[in-house]
């Protein structure tokens, strides 16, 4: 199947600062944009479980509280703690419990100061985000053997290929301003040990996890981006998932269509002050924000709870119809009316189709946008030279994933939207655990804040 080898990135001046900048205190505020936006988590399905909740102990339970919290900043790192226990890799069970310890602590704790207003805020949050995780595990328990035994595929995420001056800063971009993590290291490189790139998630990737299942952004760097054998691990040994990886950059058009944007649906608020930091622009901020990374690439961001908060990736093709023949068959998608929930954000142009696997307000998405609707579609497409395509996983093996490029390729390079790439999900599965293990604590460490 076609791909995009050596995607080119727009001429952009690089922000020569370390991913662990330091900058003014104060610089760093988050921002929520006015939105008809409330509540966007879907819970279509899955069955609602209650919050389970341990009998509080009395005594030093508000020691325990304050150790756990000061952890992550004393009390105004609640949510710091909450993300960071859901962002670090974790098996089925661990995230519900680490909440569920938060939790019983914050409870006894109140137990012992009742009117403790901070305290109570505390046990909220925590019962909130107890309750949204057993709605993802749920989700999750549905979806994995669903994917494993190959009967749905599954779009993992999105890739970029990143100028190696612009690296640092891409990688800041996502998460200091958007409030990703960084998941894992991908490996290339003649030795396969050279650190080529990196993922990051609002959460666990992985199908196994309490707070799995979501959605990736892959930011590879442009040098290593052309390597035929690197995989996304360096102790791979499959020849299909060499054969995807190495097709993850090909020409660099990768299809007939361009990138418009990436949505995304922030839970905690946008960081603007960091959009600037990182080297990259805030084009629009009311309702919902229309930035460019470093690299020039648009994202949207609105400021909303979802199941995923890596929504969509919305592209220019001249011909939606086709484009979404593609999808469907090549890896089975489903072709919808788009859902353009924000009042703020402009709807879809008309003609629009959004490609998912059936659950449309819980995955990562496909837009199709007719590119006739672009005004400048030049600039549109300057904006999306980054944009690497799209990586999907499915179960059945290595003959699975041969079925599907082979589906895809038969199509024909006329209808693909960009560049795709299929692996296996055991082997997908093993490289998120295996990178997770071994991924560097400095990509969880807070950026350093300096005095006036």
């Amino acid at each position: 199947m076609r791909a995009c080898v050596g995607a080119t990135v727009p001429a952009r001046a690089p922000v020569r600062r370390s991913t662990h900048r330091r900058t003014r205190r104060g610089g760093s505020a988050v921002v929520k944009a006015a939105s008809p936006e409330t509540d966007g988590f879907a819970r279509d399905g899955a069955p609602r479980t209650s919050v389970r909740r341990s009998e509080p102990s009395p005594g030093d339970a508000g020691v325990r509280l304050s150790r756990r919290l000061s952890l992550f900043g004393g009390l105004a790192g609640v949510a710091s703690a909450a993300s960071l226990a859901e962002a670090l890799p974790a098996t089925a069970g661990e995230v519900l419990d680490q909440l569920q310890a938060l939790l019983s602590d914050a409870e006894a704790a109140i137990e012992a100061d009742p009117e403790n207003d901070a305290l109570l805020g505390q046990r909220t949050f925590f019962e909130n985000q107890l309750e949204r995780t057993q709605l993802n595990a749920s989700f999750v328990d549905r979806l994995r053997p669903r994917v494993r035994s190959g009967e749905l595929p599954y779009l993992q995420r999105v890739a970029f290929a990143v100028r190696d001056d612009l690296w640092e800063d891409e990688i800041y971009f996502w998460k200091n301003a958007m409030g990703c993590r960084v998941t894992r290291e991908l490996y290339g490189g003649a030795d396969g040990k050279t650190v080529a790139g990196v993922v990051l998630a609002f959460g666990q990737e992985s199908l196994s996890a309490d707070d799995g299942g979501k959605g990736g952004v892959e930011l590879r760097k442009a040098s290593s981006a052309i390597a035929s054998s690197e995989t996304s691990s360096a102790t791979s040994s499959s020849t299909a998932n060499r054969a995807a990886a190495a097709n993850a950059f090909g020409a660099p058009s990768g299809g007939v269509g361009s990138l418009a944007y990436v949505s995304l649906s922030v839970p905690y608020g946008v960081r603007v002050s960091r959009i600037y930091e990182a080297g990259g622009e805030l084009v629009y901020g009311f309702g919902y924000f229309d930035v460019r990374s470093p690299s020039g690439y648009a994202v949207r961001a609105r400021v909303a709870a979802r199941r995923d908060p890596m929504e969509l990736v919305a592209l220019n093709v001249p011909d939606v119809a086709a484009s979404a023949a593609f999808f469907e068959t090549a890896f089975g998608m489903r072709a919808s009316t788009p859902l353009d929930q924000n009042g703020y954000a402009p709807k879809s142009p008309p003609g629009s189709r959004l490609m998912t696997f059936g659950e449309v307000k819980e995955t990562l998405g496909i837009l199709l946008q007719p590119s006739q609707a672009l005004e400048d579609p030049e600039a549109a497409k300057k904006r999306g030279e980054a944009f690497a395509g799209v990586r999907f996983g499915g179960g059945g093996g290595e003959t699975a994933v041969a079925d599907a490029e082979a589906r895809a390729a038969a199509v024909g390079n006329d209808s693909q939207p960009c560049a795709v790439s299929a692996e296996g999900y055991e082997a997908w599965e093993a490289d998120v655990a295996r990178g997770a293990r071994a991924l560097p604590f400095k990509y969880n460490e807070p950026p350093p804040v300096a005095e006036n």
